[in-house]
């Protein structure tokens, strides 16, 4: 059985970044950045109040990792293991086989490299610590940013989806699917 997030050593540290699991207070601090437009653009979940952020917030906390800099929050993130597609005679071989990753930056830490360093280190937290074989993120299409980041840290884009996604401004967008394979990142780190 795959462990969860809980079960792994924290603190992780990067070189510049403090990695820990995400605590129900942290919903407040990151409520005056997260709330922001150019955040909100790309986020799934819009919360019209501090107090509907911090019950959404608090629904998810079993996949949150936030990442501090100095002590404060620059990064949130998610790491959802799932079941990888099988035949039905393979569903418990498949059980936790593969995990999607998301992230959300500080609009004050972008610019800086640290949205690569905090998803290179979700990725490494997958992999190294919840031994997935297969680690995939999405995006809307249009969101540079997440592309970005997810090239740099060795993902493949494994499909285009026109216009998949009805994005909150009422269009509908193309969507991305990027992934890598456990086997291709230990083959990367040597």
């Amino acid at each position: 059985m795959t462990p969860g997030l809980h079960e792994l050593d924290w603190p992780v540290r990067t070189d510049r970044l403090e990695l820990r699991l995400g605590r129900p207070e942290d919903a407040a601090a990151i409520w005056p950045w997260y709330r922001r437009p150019e955040v909100q653009e790309w986020t799934t979940t819009l919360s019209p109040t501090l107090e509907a952020h911090q019950a959404w917030w608090s629904s998810r906390l079993a996949t949150t990792v936030v990442g501090l800099r100095e002590g404060r929050i620059v990064a949130t993130g998610a790491v959802t293991v799932q079941d990888a597609w099988s035949q039905a005679d393979m569903a418990a071989q498949a059980r936790g086989q593969q995990a999607e990753l998301g992230w959300v930056l500080d609009p004050e830490a972008q610019g800086q490299g640290l949205g690569t360093e905090f998803a290179a280190a979700l990725l490494r937290l997958a992999i190294e610590g919840l031994g997935v074989r297969r680690v995939e993120a999405e995006c809307f299409a249009e969101n540079l940013a997440s592309r970005r980041v997810m090239e740099k840290i060795g993902m493949r884009c494994e499909g285009v989806f026109i216009e998949e996604s009805l994005h909150r401004s009422g269009r509908w967008l193309d969507g991305m699917t990027f992934a890598l394979l456990a086997r291709e990142y230990r083959a990367r780190r040597g």
